[in-house]
């Protein structure tokens, strides 16, 4: 079997230090295998003049190399390291990439602050399926602002104000003044003068990448009793961050160390973080903030695989060809003629296709009905719906994340209530109902196609009957046996009742 490649990616920001190192495979594919990073506050140790120092180097060299030989450990062929707002803002720059390289033997990219926005961009955009938005990454040394419509990038800013050098200069040793609070709203308002087009795009939503924008989401997640443990995607609304921004700059830092959901290493940093994105979210008059966990690094991946057509046209069918090439041994053709079957079936039901959040838990809890078969063969649809709830599929909503987990996993009597009533805070009011039709027209394609006999379907819908006309290249026994129980939950879920005919497929 040949040895798929691994490749490297090292993010040297002005707060941390990350290392992500990918599997890929020859097609394309690729998958998350190792992770790490260290918190190396790089903006910390600029000097007055702007310079950084050697000796100062000191530990950020250090964990290079520890990242490189990670990196040799798992036979990485490729690592491209990508050094951000606090080393391409010191006035010695040049020196200071000469002394990493030559004391790690990586060869260093210096990201300018336009690239740094297009690769944030990129990473959003084959991770969340929007058409439209602001993109703002909160770093610690500086904060990129994209504005895209239609998925293509329109304009881009760099700003050299960020979550660590913002704390040393207004922070303070603990609580934050009302004047320090409004001197760096100030800044960020006065950095943007001039840029017309940040107010041309009222009433989109603001993304919001890095570990500001994630620990935001934890803390409101943890006051909310949020019951998903999943950031990517999370929205927060206008007055919920309002309310964070109001009240974590007046507690004390050993207040803050103790918010539920904030990490001690962040106490500091997150009220400049919190300030900057609230500032710029008033500016845009944004609708609503939502949270992506993919950023710079994955922007880094994407370039790389595809630099001819890097925006990712749709990013739930990337993220389900990404995991799929990775999963058990299904054949695909199978797997998509379930989900044709599934569209069959519901456009006849609701005599229109679905919509886009229906055509999308269509297409996810079809396509990763039998992703549970990598946990364990037995029980696999509880184990697929697991993997849909925490495998960062990309390209759902968290309401579409669990209805597609249902749909994958659907029991009637027991575990679909029981995961109905555990996710109320997300799902609306109709998705009770919702969440039935849809498991059991699921459950019905899938008897449909339990053997391979049953080539083709025709579905019309006349009055309370659903008219399902089978085309078979052999008598399906086993498909009939399925469908005669799953047939009953779908009757009383959409009040129909189903028919079925067969014909024999024409040899040819």
């Amino acid at each position: 079997m040949t040895r798929n490649e691994t490749l490297g990616i090292i993010d040297i920001g002005s707060n941390s230090i990350r290392l992500v190192i990918y599997e890929l495979d020859h097609d394309g594919a690729y998958r998350i295998i190792h992770e790490d990073k260290y918190a190396a506050r790089l903006s910390n140790v600029v000097e007055p003049d702007g310079t950084i120092l050697r000796h100062s180097l000191d530990n950020a060299i250090t964990v290079l190399r520890q990242f490189k030989a990670t990196c040799e450990a798992y036979q990485t062929k490729l690592i491209r390291a990508a050094a951000t707002a606090a080393i391409r803002n010191a006035v010695n720059v040049t020196l200071i990439i000469e002394w990493l390289e030559t004391d790690t033997g990586l060869t260093i990219e210096c990201v300018s602050g336009d690239r740094e926005a297009y690769y944030g961009f990129l990473g959003v955009t084959q991770s969340i399926d929007l058409e439209d938005g602001y993109v703002v990454d909160i770093g610690g040394g500086s904060t990129e602002i994209t504005v895209f419509r239609d998925r293509k990038r329109l304009h881009s800013i760099s700003l050299p104000i960020g979550a660590v050098n913002s704390h040393a200069r207004y922070g303070g040793e603990d609580q934050w003044t009302e004047e320090n609070v409004t001197a760096l709203c100030n800044d960020v308002i006065q950095a943007l003068r001039g840029q017309d087009w940040i107010h041309d795009h009222p009433g989109l939503p603001l993304i919001g990448l890095g570990g500001t924008m994630r620990t935001l989401a934890k803390v409101e997640q943890k006051r909310v009793q949020y019951s998903l443990p999943v950031t990517h995607h999370f929205e927060i609304s206008e007055e919920a961050m309002e309310n964070i921004a109001r009240s974590l700059p007046h507690l004390t830092s050993a207040q803050r160390k103790k918010v539920p959901g904030l990490a001690k290493d962040r106490a500091d940093i997150i009220v400049p973080g919190v300030l900057i994105l609230r500032t710029i979210f008033r500016l845009i008059q944004g609708d609503c903030y939502v949270v992506s966990g993919a950023g710079l690094r994955d922007g880094l991946l994407r370039d790389f695989l595809a630099s001819g057509q890097p925006v990712v046209p749709d990013a739930l069918k990337d993220s389900i060809r990404n995991f799929l090439h990775f999963g058990p041994p299904v054949p695909k053709k199978h797997l998509h003629r379930v989900h044709q079957d599934a569209l069959t079936l519901y456009t006849a039901l609701q005599d229109a296709p679905p919509e886009q959040a229906d055509a999308r838990i269509l297409y996810a809890s079809s396509m990763l009905h039998l992703a549970g078969q990598q946990i364990n063969y037995f029980r696999y649809t509880q184990h697929s719906a697991y993997w849909i709830m925490n495998a960062s599929i990309y390209g759902l909503s968290h309401r579409e994340t669990i209805l597609s987990a249902i749909a994958a996993d659907y029991h009637p009597k027991r575990r679909t209530p029981q995961l109905l009533s555990k996710h109320q805070d997300i799902l609306k009011d109709s998705d009770e109902q919702h969440a039935h039709r849809l498991g059991s027209l699921l459950c019905v394609v899938k008897a449909i196609n339990r053997a391979e006999s049953i080539v083709a379907i025709e579905a019309t819908k006349e009055n309370d009957s659903l008219l399902v006309k089978f085309t078979c290249t052999a008598e399906p026994l086993l498909e009939l046996s399925d469908l005669e129980e799953a047939v009953k939950d779908m009757q009383e879920a959409w009040g129909v009742t189903l028919r079925h005919s067969i014909q024999q497929a024409s040899k040819g």
